[in-house]
Protein backbone atom coordinates (compact mmCIF):
# COMPACT_ATOMS: atom_id res chain seq x y z
CA UNK A 1 0.00 0.00 0.00
CA UNK A 2 1.07 3.32 -1.19
CA UNK A 3 1.91 5.90 1.49
CA UNK A 4 -0.97 8.68 1.94
CA UNK A 5 1.47 11.42 2.02
CA UNK A 6 3.24 12.32 -1.22
CA UNK A 7 5.80 15.43 -2.80
CA UNK A 8 4.54 14.87 -6.23
CA UNK A 9 2.93 17.79 -7.92
CA UNK A 10 -0.61 16.79 -7.99
CA UNK A 11 -2.91 18.97 -10.64
CA UNK A 12 -6.54 19.50 -9.07
CA UNK A 13 -8.98 20.03 -11.84
CA UNK A 14 -10.63 23.63 -11.50
CA UNK A 15 -14.26 22.97 -11.97
CA UNK A 16 -16.44 19.99 -12.86
CA UNK A 17 -16.17 19.98 -16.60
CA UNK A 18 -12.62 19.37 -16.63
CA UNK A 19 -13.26 15.64 -15.71
CA UNK A 20 -15.00 13.23 -18.35
CA UNK A 21 -18.62 13.22 -17.83
CA UNK A 22 -17.88 15.43 -15.09
CA UNK A 23 -21.40 16.84 -15.58
CA UNK A 24 -22.98 14.11 -14.39
CA UNK A 25 -20.66 13.28 -11.40
CA UNK A 26 -21.30 16.40 -10.26
CA UNK A 27 -24.91 15.87 -10.93
CA UNK A 28 -24.81 12.46 -8.91
CA UNK A 29 -23.16 13.90 -5.86
CA UNK A 30 -25.48 16.93 -5.70
CA UNK A 31 -28.64 14.64 -5.73
CA UNK A 32 -27.35 12.60 -3.19
CA UNK A 33 -26.18 15.85 -0.99
CA UNK A 34 -29.91 17.13 -1.21
CA UNK A 35 -30.95 13.61 0.68
CA UNK A 36 -27.74 14.11 3.48
CA UNK A 37 -27.57 18.11 4.21
CA UNK A 38 -31.40 18.16 5.69
CA UNK A 39 -29.80 15.98 8.59
CA UNK A 40 -26.99 18.61 9.41
CA UNK A 41 -27.89 21.48 11.84
CA UNK A 42 -25.81 24.01 13.31
CA UNK A 43 -24.29 27.24 12.48
CA UNK A 44 -21.26 27.07 9.99
CA UNK A 45 -20.61 24.94 6.99
CA UNK A 46 -17.51 24.66 5.14
CA UNK A 47 -16.42 23.40 1.85
CA UNK A 48 -12.98 22.05 1.23
CA UNK A 49 -11.67 22.48 -2.24
CA UNK A 50 -12.89 24.21 -5.68
CA UNK A 51 -15.27 20.89 -6.56
CA UNK A 52 -16.74 21.44 -3.24
CA UNK A 53 -17.12 24.84 -3.66
CA UNK A 54 -19.37 24.23 -6.70
CA UNK A 55 -21.81 22.18 -5.32
CA UNK A 56 -24.99 23.38 -3.24
CA UNK A 57 -26.02 22.42 -0.09
CA UNK A 58 -29.16 24.71 0.50
CA UNK A 59 -31.23 21.82 1.45
CA UNK A 60 -29.04 22.18 4.99
CA UNK A 61 -30.58 24.57 7.42
CA UNK A 62 -27.28 25.67 8.13
CA UNK A 63 -27.37 29.19 6.90
CA UNK A 64 -23.59 30.03 6.99
CA UNK A 65 -21.98 28.12 4.38
CA UNK A 66 -18.06 29.31 3.19
CA UNK A 67 -16.24 27.88 0.51
CA UNK A 68 -11.93 27.44 1.22
CA UNK A 69 -9.52 26.22 -1.63
CA UNK A 70 -6.29 27.47 -2.44
CA UNK A 71 -7.77 29.68 -5.54
CA UNK A 72 -10.86 29.33 -7.61
CA UNK A 73 -13.85 31.58 -7.80
CA UNK A 74 -16.73 32.17 -5.57
CA UNK A 75 -14.45 31.33 -2.43
CA UNK A 76 -15.32 32.59 0.98
CA UNK A 77 -11.91 32.01 2.15
CA UNK A 78 -8.76 31.72 0.22
CA UNK A 79 -6.54 29.30 1.89
CA UNK A 80 -4.61 25.83 2.08
CA UNK A 81 -7.29 23.14 2.99
CA UNK A 82 -4.66 21.39 4.71
CA UNK A 83 -4.04 24.63 7.23
CA UNK A 84 -7.36 25.99 8.08
CA UNK A 85 -7.63 29.64 9.71
CA UNK A 86 -10.78 28.39 12.31
CA UNK A 87 -10.66 27.84 15.48
CA UNK A 88 -11.35 24.69 16.88
CA UNK A 89 -14.78 23.33 17.42
CA UNK A 90 -16.57 26.16 15.50
CA UNK A 91 -17.63 24.03 12.37
CA UNK A 92 -20.92 22.11 12.16
CA UNK A 93 -20.35 20.46 9.02
CA UNK A 94 -17.77 19.91 6.09
CA UNK A 95 -18.05 18.91 2.87
CA UNK A 96 -15.06 17.15 0.93
CA UNK A 97 -15.88 16.39 -3.15
CA UNK A 98 -13.07 14.45 -4.01
CA UNK A 99 -10.95 16.69 -1.96
CA UNK A 100 -8.76 13.98 -0.88
CA UNK A 101 -8.17 12.33 -4.69
CA UNK A 102 -6.30 15.80 -5.40
CA UNK A 103 -4.25 15.83 -1.94
CA UNK A 104 -0.82 15.65 -1.12
CA UNK A 105 -1.57 15.22 2.52
CA UNK A 106 -5.34 13.76 3.42
CA UNK A 107 -4.47 12.75 6.94
CA UNK A 108 -3.56 16.49 7.79
CA UNK A 109 -6.84 17.55 6.04
CA UNK A 110 -8.75 15.19 7.79
CA UNK A 111 -7.13 16.15 11.07
CA UNK A 112 -7.46 19.30 10.51
CA UNK A 113 -11.26 18.68 10.26
CA UNK A 114 -11.45 16.62 13.42
CA UNK A 115 -10.14 19.56 14.95
CA UNK A 116 -12.17 22.60 13.44
CA UNK A 117 -15.60 20.25 13.49
CA UNK A 118 -17.39 20.61 16.57
CA UNK A 119 -18.69 17.57 18.74
CA UNK A 120 -21.37 15.94 16.92
CA UNK A 121 -20.40 17.85 14.11
CA UNK A 122 -20.90 16.17 10.03
CA UNK A 123 -18.17 15.32 7.31
CA UNK A 124 -19.24 14.56 3.54
CA UNK A 125 -16.66 13.04 1.79
CA UNK A 126 -16.83 11.63 -1.92
CA UNK A 127 -13.97 9.92 -3.65
CA UNK A 128 -12.83 8.18 -6.60
CA UNK A 129 -12.48 4.18 -5.82
CA UNK A 130 -9.14 2.88 -7.11
CA UNK A 131 -10.88 -1.12 -7.09
CA UNK A 132 -13.21 -0.23 -9.89
CA UNK A 133 -13.13 0.39 -14.01
CA UNK A 134 -12.19 3.96 -13.50
CA UNK A 135 -9.29 2.88 -11.23
CA UNK A 136 -8.13 0.45 -14.39
CA UNK A 137 -7.99 3.69 -15.91
CA UNK A 138 -4.50 4.17 -13.48
CA UNK A 139 -3.06 1.02 -15.21
CA UNK A 140 -2.88 2.66 -18.75
CA UNK A 141 0.12 4.44 -19.70
CA UNK A 142 -1.97 6.56 -22.06
CA UNK A 143 -4.72 7.65 -19.49
CA UNK A 144 -2.45 8.03 -16.31
CA UNK A 145 -1.47 11.83 -16.09
CA UNK A 146 -4.63 12.44 -17.25
CA UNK A 147 -8.10 14.13 -14.88
CA UNK A 148 -9.73 11.77 -12.96
CA UNK A 149 -7.02 9.26 -13.60
CA UNK A 150 -4.24 10.90 -12.07
CA UNK A 151 -6.07 11.20 -8.95
CA UNK A 152 -5.07 9.26 -6.20
CA UNK A 153 -8.11 7.49 -5.43
CA UNK A 154 -8.22 6.49 -1.93
CA UNK A 155 -10.45 3.12 -1.38
CA UNK A 156 -13.70 3.59 1.12
CA UNK A 157 -12.02 0.93 3.29
CA UNK A 158 -8.92 3.16 3.64
CA UNK A 159 -10.76 6.51 4.16
CA UNK A 160 -13.26 4.54 6.78
CA UNK A 161 -9.97 3.18 8.88
CA UNK A 162 -8.64 7.09 8.87
CA UNK A 163 -12.16 8.38 10.03
CA UNK A 164 -12.47 5.56 12.75
CA UNK A 165 -8.56 6.56 13.69
CA UNK A 166 -9.93 9.90 14.48
CA UNK A 167 -13.07 9.35 16.57
CA UNK A 168 -15.64 9.35 14.04
CA UNK A 169 -18.60 7.46 13.69
CA UNK A 170 -19.65 6.20 10.28
CA UNK A 171 -23.38 7.24 9.70
CA UNK A 172 -23.61 6.13 5.82
CA UNK A 173 -21.64 4.57 3.22
CA UNK A 174 -22.71 4.01 -0.62
CA UNK A 175 -21.06 3.60 -4.12
CA UNK A 176 -22.60 5.12 -7.45
CA UNK A 177 -21.56 6.34 -11.06
CA UNK A 178 -20.15 2.43 -12.25
CA UNK A 179 -18.43 3.36 -15.43
CA UNK A 180 -14.99 4.70 -16.78
CA UNK A 181 -15.84 8.01 -17.36
CA UNK A 182 -15.29 7.70 -20.86
CA UNK A 183 -17.36 7.73 -23.31
CA UNK A 184 -19.85 5.30 -22.98
CA UNK A 185 -20.57 2.43 -25.53
CA UNK A 186 -22.00 -0.99 -25.39
CA UNK A 187 -19.01 -2.57 -23.73
CA UNK A 188 -19.13 -0.37 -20.57
CA UNK A 189 -22.57 -0.77 -20.32
CA UNK A 190 -22.60 -4.63 -20.14
CA UNK A 191 -19.91 -4.37 -17.01
CA UNK A 192 -21.63 -1.86 -15.11
CA UNK A 193 -24.63 -4.41 -14.40
CA UNK A 194 -22.55 -6.89 -12.59
CA UNK A 195 -20.40 -4.17 -11.18
CA UNK A 196 -23.54 -2.69 -9.46
CA UNK A 197 -24.69 -6.52 -7.79
CA UNK A 198 -20.91 -5.91 -5.63
CA UNK A 199 -22.31 -2.73 -3.77
CA UNK A 200 -19.75 -0.06 -3.21
CA UNK A 201 -16.99 -2.10 -3.39
CA UNK A 202 -16.65 -1.85 -7.28
CA UNK A 203 -18.41 1.34 -7.46
CA UNK A 204 -16.58 4.28 -9.45
CA UNK A 205 -16.88 6.34 -6.90
CA UNK A 206 -18.51 6.85 -3.29
CA UNK A 207 -19.85 8.70 -0.79
CA UNK A 208 -19.83 8.70 2.94
CA UNK A 209 -21.46 10.67 6.20
CA UNK A 210 -19.76 10.58 9.30
CA UNK A 211 -20.03 12.08 12.67
CA UNK A 212 -17.37 13.39 15.09
CA UNK A 213 -18.19 11.29 18.45
CA UNK A 214 -16.04 12.39 21.57
CA UNK A 215 -15.57 10.26 25.14
CA UNK A 216 -16.26 13.15 28.03
CA UNK A 217 -12.93 13.24 29.94
CA UNK A 218 -14.91 14.85 33.23
CA UNK A 219 -15.21 11.69 35.51
CA UNK A 220 -19.05 11.21 36.64
CA UNK A 221 -19.57 11.63 40.32
CA UNK A 222 -20.71 8.74 42.00
CA UNK A 223 -24.17 9.23 44.18
CA UNK A 224 -23.72 10.26 47.59
CA UNK A 225 -25.29 7.44 48.76
CA UNK A 226 -23.84 4.73 46.83
CA UNK A 227 -20.35 5.65 48.77
CA UNK A 228 -22.20 4.28 52.13
CA UNK A 229 -20.99 0.73 53.17
CA UNK A 230 -23.67 -1.55 52.97
CA UNK A 231 -23.17 -2.89 56.50
CA UNK A 232 -21.54 -1.40 58.95
CA UNK A 233 -19.13 -3.58 61.57
CA UNK A 234 -20.72 -4.50 64.74
CA UNK A 235 -24.47 -4.97 63.46
CA UNK A 236 -24.86 -8.62 63.71
CA UNK A 237 -23.56 -10.67 66.74
CA UNK A 238 -24.54 -13.51 67.96
CA UNK A 239 -26.86 -14.41 71.13
CA UNK A 240 -24.94 -15.89 74.34
CA UNK A 241 -26.46 -18.17 76.43
CA UNK A 242 -27.38 -16.00 79.38
CA UNK A 243 -28.91 -13.16 76.90
CA UNK A 244 -31.75 -15.86 76.19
Amino acid sequence: MKPAKTNREIIAPENWSELPMGDCLAMEIQHKLDEWCPFMFGYHLIKLGTLSSQLSCAASTIRHQCAIASEGAALGIIADVSELPIRSGSVDACLLAHTLDFSKDPHQILREIERVLTPDGWIIISGFNPYSLIGLGKLLPSLRHRIPWSARMFSPERVLDWLHLLGFEIVHLEGFSYSSLKRRGKFIAGKEKPARRCGYRFASSYMLAARKRTIPLTRIQEVAWLKRPVMLGGMARLKRNEDI
